[in-house]
This record gives C-alpha cells, structure tokens and sequence, in this order.
C-alpha cells in the first residue's frame, strides 16, 4: 500500500462509481457526465475541506486514511442505492452532493472537537 495515493483512490473509486452507474442503466453520455461531474465535484470538495479547515495540520498520510474512509462509505451508499433500483442520474448527484454536504460537517466536527 506503499505507493498508493489519493489521486489512486479517486480514480479507483471512479470507475466504480460509473461501473454502478452502467449497472443502473445510465447509457446516455450527458447524464453520464453529469453524474460523473457530480462525483468530482464532490471528491475535490471533500478533499479541500480537509485540507483547508481541519483543526491544526493534516499529514498526507491522515488525508489518505480520510479520503479512504470517505470513498468506501460513499461507494457503499451508492451501491445500496443501486441495490435498491435507483436508476435516473439525477439521484446519484443528489445523494453524492448530500453525501459530500454530510462528510464535510462530520469532518469538521470531528477535527474541531477532537
């Protein structure tokens, strides 16, 4: 686990994240790439937050563990929701962009009162 880094688990965590896009039945490429776009936005959003206002300094190795945590759990989310039946790519931006809203207070919360 050396040589993995967050740009790896961004691009990892991608791929399933479209994987269970196609798997839902999203074929047309503007939705894709709005449901793809969304993920992003959320992935950079995330990782800035943690970055800029966390408490005290953050080591890559503790933005690494955190973006990790942050990618199984989403991943998980959005599997459940594809188990489920959800198949219109304005749900996954919505639970991605309440997903990211959720993280980056827990986030916060967790480094202000630790």
């Amino acid at each position: 686990m050396k040589n993995i880094n967050e740009k790896n688990w961004a691009i990892g965590t991608l791929l399933f994240f479209t994987t269970l896009l196609l798997i839902a039945g999203l074929s047309d490429i503007v939705e894709l790439g709005f449901a793809i776009s969304t993920f992003l936005f959320s992935w950079f959003t995330v990782s800035y937050s943690i970055r800029k206002f966390g408490k005290g300094g953050i080591s890559a190795e503790e933005l690494l563990k955190e973006m990790q945590v942050f990618s199984i759990v989403l991943i998980s989310v959005l599997l459940l929701i594809t188990v489920m039946g959800v198949n219109d790519y304005s749900d996954y931006a919505f639970v991605t962009f309440g997903f990211t809203l959720t993280w980056i207070i827990r986030s916060s919360a967790v480094k202000y009162f630790s």
